[in-house]
């Protein structure tokens, strides 16, 4: 498979589980739905199959009925599909899908401890911490619900909490999601060394690619560490939450 296919795999792999924990993953026909209730995440509707006319109105249908949700498209050649908008649908943001094969351990250059969320207190920290970081909330239950198998990890310079980060695999695909810089500790280059280390844990248990889905505002500094764009991800919400 290839990069592209290898990192949607992850992230829809991980959206699947989270909603699967809480009997809240669907697949109608190839439109994938995964959702938590009282949750923010990942609350997302998603299709494998070509987009149609028939295809948007079913997901159309699907958020109607599922407030709040978000409809992910992964656009692969980076061209606007117009038959989106014309279906009834905003952009709400876009992610760059991006990839990096490891092979070569990174230098490093502070003693960052990663301390993964088990118990109800690390989990509540977990919460706040990517909440201050990303203004929407995983709820500490979904953490504890989740946590024996989707790792969670609190980002700790000494006994300073700094972030938040989920190392996701599949396969041999290292996905890097939620890495999140509490407001207060931001422009330190923490965001850089937190990543660092957590490609090198990723090489030394056997990956040999890295995948993630990057802002705006962080994809270059992924690109300045190696990685490739491979993808846009659209994220649309109903023209209707709107008003």
């Amino acid at each position: 498979m290839n990069t592209t296919v290898l990192n949607i795999d992850n992230l829809t792999q991980l959206w699947s589980l989270a909603g699967e924990t809480f009997h809240g993953y669907h697949n109608h026909a190839g439109i994938h739905t995964s959702t938590i209730e009282n949750s923010q995440w990942p609350n997302r509707i998603w299709t494998d199959a070509v987009l149609s006319e028939k295809s948007l109105q079913k997901i159309e249908a699907q958020m109607k009925s599922n407030k709040g949700m978000t409809f992910s498209n992964f656009n692969l050649d980076s061209t606007k599909n117009a038959s989106i908008a014309e279906a009834g649908f905003s952009l709400k943001s876009i992610q760059y899908g991006m990839s990096l094969p490891l092979d070569t351990a990174f230098e490093t250059q502070r003693k960052i401890e990663l301390v993964r969320v088990a118990h109800d207190l690390e989990a509540e920290t977990w919460s706040n911490t990517f909440y201050r970081a990303f203004q929407y909330r995983i709820s500490p239950e979904t953490l504890l619900k989740t946590a024996s198998k989707i790792p969670f990890l609190l980002v700790y310079h000494g006994k300073q909490l700094v972030g938040t980060v989920i190392m996701y695999t599949t396969g041999k695909t290292l996905g890097v999601h939620a890495l999140g810089i509490d407001p207060d500790q931001r422009k330190q280059g923490y965001a850089t060394e937190i990543m660092h280390h957590v490609l090198n844990i990723g090489l030394a248990q056997g990956a040999s690619l890295a995948t993630l889905q990057a802002s705006e505002m962080a994809k270059n500094m992924y690109l300045k560490m190696g990685f490739s764009h491979d993808f846009l991800m659209e994220n649309y919400q109903l023209e209707t939450q709107n008003n």
